[in-house]
């Protein structure tokens, strides 16, 4: 009863501070990296390394709300158009910020997709795992969702769905979905890293991030919304197509 105790009172962190969190390690990160490093050599070393690579600490947090959005959604229904919507949308920004100033035409807007497209995917795969379909049906649709992502390029193909869907299924035991996730997030970055490891941090500097993440979701997260403002609700949607804007605006008034 006590370590049960001891337990809970470790889950002090609620549902807007893990995201606040995931968005300013997220804009930071991307900031310095899209603007190419050289334009901020005036921060400390460490500190662009722990920005740098401390942005993959949001991936996981808005792989894990997917989940969460899913199940405590009052309509599912408008959570999907919400989320495709903002999908469709960030395709602008995104085209502007990796591929205009590079002088790539705008068929790039439609065959490389922000990691928007591949939350909306995973949000379907929840969908489709939950419809009365028989089961070998919905697993054969869940397999072709999660393809298209890698189709589409998406940002986290093939991973992004499946993360979500671990989150998902494993909700009541945080245990085991904290190791299942664990060696899926090696799996990715051994993958990223052309198949390779060695025993060395560059190897892991990626993957350390994601372990917070993860670690974060399941001791210290408390399972509380937090701010009940359209504010909090709405920033989550607005901020990744308004901070690539931003970055762009940064990269032309730069060059």
């Amino acid at each position: 009863m006590e370590e049960t105790k001891e337990k809970r009172n470790l889950k002090v962190i609620n549902r807007d501070v893990l995201k606040y969190m995931a968005l300013f390690m997220m804009g930071i990160g991307h900031l310095i990296t899209y603007i190419e490093i050289g334009h901020a050599l005036f921060l400390p070393r460490a500190v662009l390394r722990f920005f740098v690579f401390g942005q993959m600490f949001a991936p996981p947090i808005f792989f894990f709300f997917i989940s969460e959005g899913y199940i405590h959604t009052k309509s599912r229904k408008k959570y999907a158009i919400r989320l495709l919507s903002m999908a469709l949308i960030t395709q602008i920004p995104l085209y502007l910020c990796h591929y205009f100033t590079e002088g790539k035409s705008l068929t790039a807007m439609f065959t490389s997709w922000s990691v928007l497209a591949t939350l909306f995917m995973g949000l379907m795969v929840l969908i489709v795992w939950d419809s009365k379909w028989m089961l070998p049906v919905r697993i054969l649709v869940m397999l072709a969702i999660t393809a298209l992502t890698w189709v589409m390029q998406a940002e986290w193909m093939i991973f992004g769905p499946i993360l979500i869907f671990t989150f998902y299924i494993l909700r009541e035991k945080p245990m085991i979905r904290y190791f299942v996730l664990s060696v899926l997030l090696l799996l990715h970055q051994f993958i990223c890293n052309g198949f390779f490891f060695d025993l060395t941090f560059t190897s892991f500097q990626w993957f350390i991030p994601e372990m917070i993440a993860i670690t974060m979701i399941t001791f210290f997260y408390n399972g509380k919304k937090g701010s009940s403002s359209k504010f909090s609700k709405w920033i989550f949607y607005i901020f990744y197509p308004a901070h690539l804007l931003l970055i762009f605006a940064i990269k032309m008034f730069l060059k």
